[in-house]
């Protein structure tokens, strides 16, 4: 009984020295003895040497020579082996050998440093956990043995069998998830870069990268990813590491951020920033770990303060997509900065600490992931915004006016509230063309628009039109010298106009001449006077047609007028005549092909002469046949008189090719292809030599007899152009429905391809659209060298314009020809 009490003493005993000590070491700021290495020893020199706890605090710093730890274990319970486990937390010291001893015996050697080759593979599946077998008769020591330019920092915790085993699973769900979370988001943040192609993106997936790679090596798992020599390669260039890393943030930033000019493109740091980062990589070959540890945390600094200052400013002008790019900023540069303070010691190393900057990393792939959506979101509504406003004055335009604001005035109109649109038409456009050329006549049209867009938004009573940057106007660009407002308060319309009036009969200072304005305005009211948008604004159109400048610039829709508008009725009526006595010609319009600048066909004018009324403009005239239905004779007239021509000229056209021009309402005839098909048998023409321009328009949509036509006519061989694409009723299904051969960029965008940025990229983006669908891009509206060398540049196949070739008289057109083919 005696000696059975005296050996559960002896075990209290042993238990309670073993509790106490274990206490002692898994309290990290604790110190235990130390030694200082001054030349190479053996472990077993080592293990007679004199340790002193006060060298502790000197073993955790950055250091020239190499420091030992020696821990002793009283021996365990007699005849029973106890083991235990010593883990540690940190990962980056270049040498770390562990040394377990048997008395004086070497029993066991592990390897565990950075730079070296782990003598037991297994082992990185666990971390740093070195099991420690105590002998059952001597006592056993533990040397540690560290060394490297890193700091030597080794917070221990010492644990059974049970703990160890429970540390080991912890890490293995901790590495799993962040591995897997990391990987999760980073194939996502990919595929989001495959779909938005921005240019910035790229240096976000890089960043991310080296972000995943800071981690692994930070964590301990590089040994997972890696094998061992790839996995001492970057904890020897952590610093190259983080450095790119850092550089790649900054230049993603710049990206991300330079949609509002921020930092501004002339900026000394947008600049030369990059230098920053340069200096830190030559300074990683000439300086020690320790100073370069300093200049990164220097560039730490530069960055936490120059990209939240970024992320502000760029927030403050409205960057709405910045709100996550803060919130990722951070989190990132806070987990960063926690990284660097471990590293200096300047907080200890624990569970904790150790988890904050995985954990941030995490949050900040999400939210940044969040940002380049919101981003994303932002581009669609930019886009939205082109579509919907003139790229020229940020006015609405005309497809807002029909696709946008019918859904912003639902509520209006359902309830039959009455209100009044207003037409301005600024009919002096064409002539400042000719006079100061198109460049300088856009540029005094927009500068007036922008007037009175200003002086409309102080005027009461007009409805504000929302559009998708969040922006609040009350006029639209209808057309290129087409504006649009519309009254809420119709009893108030008189003297909104006479305030709109004031602005248009302003001068404008043009080569120094106070120039002045020609405008007409015509108004229609809602619901008396028309049930609809379209109708009204037809309506305002058929008011402002009518002003003859007799009785004012203004001239308000009436029940009268849409009876009797007698200058609309006279141009129908003799277009009526003309048209039954075929007094109505064309010209020709030379088209050049850009490649080898021969001339490979023409587009056919119509022009109009009348005796009475002098000439008048198709614009004028075309769309009043289409609303009478003279449109129909119209286009088979002016076919007839081609064909005619065409079937007369053979010899000397029969290498060329004629585009003409018809109304979408000729594709609602059941009869048009049949018609057209007989009239050019009957002249005994190719139809492969004629191509047939149709302006876009949403009537095509799901209608067998526009099909029906369209197949006919292609069945025939006649090629199918859409002509104006891109200022209609745009619609890519016309694309496929027409079954195109040609597309025709519209002369609004070509003229205006030096004014307007916008403009090059949608013609760029047309010609490189018909270069996928194979068919083939003709641009319009060609007026100087400049423009022509461009659309050469880009590809574009065929051009004309007033700089190649005026139109002309069928028979000029034959002489050119001729002349070119002696040439």
């Amino acid at each position: 009984m005696n000696s059975c009490i005296k050996l559960l003493y002896l075990l209290i005993v042993l238990l309670a020295s073993q509790a106490s000590w274990s206490y002692d070491i898994q309290t990290d700021t604790n110190a235990f003895p130390t030694f200082a290495e001054k030349t190479p020893l053996t472990p077993k020199e080592a293990l007679y040497q004199e340790y002193n706890t006060d060298l502790y605090e000197s073993s955790q710093d950055f250091s020239d020579h190499a420091y030992w730890h020696k821990i002793t274990f009283p021996r365990a319970y007699p005849f029973s082996k106890q083991t235990f486990y010593l883990e540690l937390d940190y990962y980056v010291i270049e040498e770390l050998d562990f040394y377990v001893f048997h008395d004086t015996q070497l029993v066991e050697h592990l390897s565990r440093g950075a730079l070296q080759d782990w003598n037991k593979l297994s082992a990185v599946y666990d971390g740093i956990l070195i099991p420690i077998t105590l002998s059952p008769f001597n006592e056993t020591h533990l040397l540690i043995r560290k060394a490297g330019e890193s700091p030597l920092l080794t917070p221990m915790h010492l644990l059974n069998s049970t703990e160890a085993e429970f540390s080991r699973q912890h890490k293995l769900i901790f590495w799993t998830a962040i591995i897997s979370c990391l990987v999760i988001l980073l194939a996502h943040n990919a595929l989001l870069f495959t779909m938005l192609r921005q240019a910035g993106f790229i240096y976000y997936l890089g960043l991310n990268a080296l972000v995943f790679i800071a981690l692994s090596i930070i964590t301990g798992f590089s040994r997972w990813l890696f094998n061992e020599t790839v996995s001492q390669w970057l904890v020897a260039n952590i610093f190259l590491i983080f450095g790119v890393g850092a550089w790649l943030l900054f230049r993603f930033s710049v990206h991300f951020l330079r949609e509002v000019q921020v930092p501004s493109p002339s900026s000394f740091i947008a600049r030369h920033g990059d230098w920053v980062f340069i200096l830190f990589f030559l300074s990683i070959a000439f300086f020690q770990v320790k100073t370069v540890a300093i200049l990164f945390a220097g560039i730490e600094v530069f960055l936490f303060i120059s990209c939240t200052y970024w992320g502000i400013k760029a927030f403050l002008r409205g960057f709405i997509a910045v709100r996550f790019y803060l919130f990722s900023w951070f989190f990132l540069i806070l987990g960063s900065l926690i990284n660097t303070l471990l590293f200096w010691k300047l907080i200890p190393i624990n569970d904790f600490t150790e988890a904050i900057f995985p954990a941030f990393s995490i949050i900040q792939l999400l939210g940044f992931s969040f940002a380049l959506a919101d981003k994303a979101k932002q581009s669609e509504r930019n886009r939205q915004l082109q579509l919907l406003t003139d790229q020229s004055t940020g006015l609405p335009n005309r497809s807002f006016y029909f696709d946008e604001l019918p859904n912003q005035l639902q509520s209006r109109i359902k309830n039959q509230n009455p209100m009044a649109l207003v037409i301005i038409d600024i009919i002096n456009h064409h002539a400042l063309s000719q006079a100061f050329g198109p460049a300088k006549a856009d540029a005094v049209m927009c500068e007036l628009m922008q007037d009175i867009h200003l002086h409309l938004q102080s005027i009461e009573g007009l409805k504000a039109f929302h559009l998708p940057n969040k922006t609040h106007t009350k006029l639209i660009r209808m057309t290129a010298k087409n504006l649009a407002f519309i009254s809420t308060t119709p009893d108030l319309l008189e003297s909104q106009i006479q305030q709109a009036q004031k602005v248009l009969e302003h001068p404008t200072l043009l080569n120094k001449i106070q120039f002045r304005h020609q405008y007409k305005m015509g108004s229609a009211l809602f619901p008396s006077q028309a049930n609809n948008l379209d109708k009204l604004y037809q309506n305002a159109l058929i008011a402002h047609n009518s002003v003859t400048f007799s009785s004012g610039n203004w001239a308000p829709f009436t029940n009268e007028l849409k009876s009797d508008h007698a200058q609309q009725l006279t141009i129908i009526t003799l277009l009526r005549e003309d048209i039954r006595n075929g007094k109505l010609h064309y010209h020709v319009q030379p088209q050049v092909c850009l490649r080898t600048n021969k001339i490979i066909g023409g587009e056919v004018l119509l022009r109009w002469h009348n005796e009475q009324l002098g000439p008048v403009s198709p614009a004028e005239f075309v769309p009043l046949a289409e609303q009478a239905g003279l449109i129909y004779p119209l286009t088979e007239m002016l076919f007839e008189k081609v064909f005619a021509w065409a079937s007369q000229h053979q010899a000397i056209i029969k290498t060329t090719s004629l585009s003409l021009n018809i109304s979408a309402l000729d594709l609602l005839q059941a009869n048009f292809a049949q018609k057209v098909n007989a009239s050019i048998n009957t002249h005994q023409l190719i139809p492969e030599q004629f191509t047939i321009e149709i302006t876009e328009t949403s009537m095509f949509h799901n209608n067998d007899i526009v099909n029906n036509n369209v197949e006919e006519l292609y069945a025939a061989g006649f090629k199918l152009s859409i002509d104006d694409f891109g200022i209609g009723y745009s619609s890519m299904l016309n694309l496929v429905a027409l079954k195109t051969n040609e597309l025709k960029i519209d002369q609004f965008f070509v003229m205006g391809l030096f004014t307007q940025k916008s403009n090059q990229y949608l013609c760029q983006n047309m010609i490189r659209l018909c270069q996928q669908l194979n068919i083939t891009s003709v641009a319009e509206g060609i007026e100087d060298q400049q423009t022509l060398q461009t659309l050469k540049d880009w590809n574009c196949e065929i051009g004309q314009g007033y700089y190649l070739y005026k139109p002309m008289t069928p028979d000029d057109y034959l002489r050119l020809l001729e002349n070119s083919i002696c040439e």
